[in-house]
């Protein structure tokens, strides 16, 4: 193993240990805010692991890529999200749960003020590097410095201001300036809108690049732009979900959100590592056909159950077992059909080249002539692979 790999391997590791140290610690602590219920502590692991894959994706692009910096701020990104985690929950259990049991306390409570701000700028480096890991053109290398130098103000600012490290409850800030919480948090709040708009600026820039991109640099875009476009998805249909079926451990929407956040790094690693990268049409016609054939079976499973039991005298579960049974019933056929209208519209290319095989496959039973044959054979050749030149040769 290289250095390099040893080092992005060693982000992850020390991410996850710190991710875990601190959900470890959070269930010895007591809440961070007078308003936290008990649930908190484990929803709150479940939305961490949503940026454990990217860690994990970064080593592995480190590995196979040390020169992307993709692979480094992916990396970056587990490791700042962990240091953040862990100096929160050390120093409270530090400075709160048993005060003086362990060292360094009061440096964990100053870091924990402000190492969230650098993962707010690894985020707009990663759309605005996407996926090359290079600086495109002046107006990306802009965004980058003015972001850079908003986060460091941001940091300082932070690191400064008194008040409680996390929530409304101790420890606080050890190196808050007495006095200065006013001017610090109008400040904040600026510096805020400031970094808003330097992410808008890279969602913007990188909008443009995609827009002008061709070839392989526009698959790489459609896999990143997939895995952004799947989390009002996910998230509006686990709020449907939680409202038709409910609860009882874990939320819905944090589910989805886990989900979402691992997938987007297992997205963002193939459109960098080109593993797949032509696959994304069949990806996106298999997505948005099992989304349509689940809100559709949805809405009949709800509408057979309301008729039956509202309008129908059947009582108990009848009607949820028979809602289920024509539901299975229905399964199989209406996703041919959903999978056939949709792959017409966002599969074409592979619709086209599937319904000419079967067209020659066909015609072959009935041709006998080899010149026919031949040309039959470059013709569907040319239209399903669309090579620069086709030429036949035969024994």
């Amino acid at each position: 193993m290289s250095p390099r790999a040893a080092i992005g391997w060693a982000m992850w590791f020390a991410g996850l240990a710190a991710i875990a140290v601190s959900a470890y610690l959070s269930t010895k602590n007591p809440p961070i805010s007078t308003t936290q219920t008990p649930e908190s502590a484990v929803e709150g692991a479940l939305w961490l692991s949503a940026w454990i894959g990217f860690g994990l994706v970064g080593a592995l692009l480190v590995t196979s890529r040390p020169r992307n910096r993709i692979g480094w701020i992916l990396c970056g990104i587990t490791f700042t999200l962990g240091l953040t985690l862990f100096a929160a929950a050390y120093a409270r259990y530090a400075l709160v749960t048993r005060a003086g049991a362990l060292p360094f306390g009061a440096v964990a409570a100053w870091l924990a003020t402000w190492t969230f701000v650098p993962l707010v700028l690894l985020v707009i480096s990663l759309v605005a590097l996407f996926p090359s890991g290079s600086t495109h053109s002046g107006s990306t290398r802009w965004i980058l410095r003015i972001g850079a130098l908003v986060a460091l103000v941001t940091a300082l600012a932070f690191a400064f201001r008194p008040g409680p490290v996390q929530g409304d409850t101790p420890p606080n800030n050890p190196l808050g300036i007495s006095g200065s919480k006013p001017f610090l948090d109008a400040a904040i709040q600026g510096l805020g809108t400031a970094l808003g708009a330097v992410a808008l600026a890279a969602l913007i820039d990188g909008i443009v690049r995609f827009r002008r991109s061709s070839g392989i640099e526009r698959q790489q875009f459609r896999w990143f732009i997939l895995a952004v476009a799947a989390f009002p998805v996910l998230f509006f249909g686990s709020l449907v979900f939680e409202e038709l079926v409910g609860y009882e451990t874990f939320d819905p929407v944090v589910i989805a959100f886990m989900l979402w956040g691992n997938g987007t790094a297992i997205a963002i690693g193939l459109a960098v590592t080109r593993h797949g990268l032509y696959d994304i049409d069949r990806v996106i016609s298999r997505t948005v056909s099992y989304g349509l054939l689940t809100a559709s079976l949805a809405v009949v499973y709800v509408a057979l159950v309301f008729v039956l039991r509202e309008l129908l005298p059947f009582e108990g579960q009848v009607p949820v077992a028979a809602s289920t049974l024509v539901i299975a019933a229905l399964f199989g056929p209406l996703r041919r059909r959903l999978q056939e209208w949709v792959d017409r519209r966002f599969n074409r290319s592979r619709f086209d080249a599937a319904r000419t095989i079967e067209s020659f496959s066909s015609r072959l039973t009935t041709h006998l002539d080899l010149d026919d044959l031949s040309r039959d054979l470059r013709s569907t050749a040319v239209k399903v692979m669309q090579p620069a030149s086709a030429a036949l040769w035969l024994r």
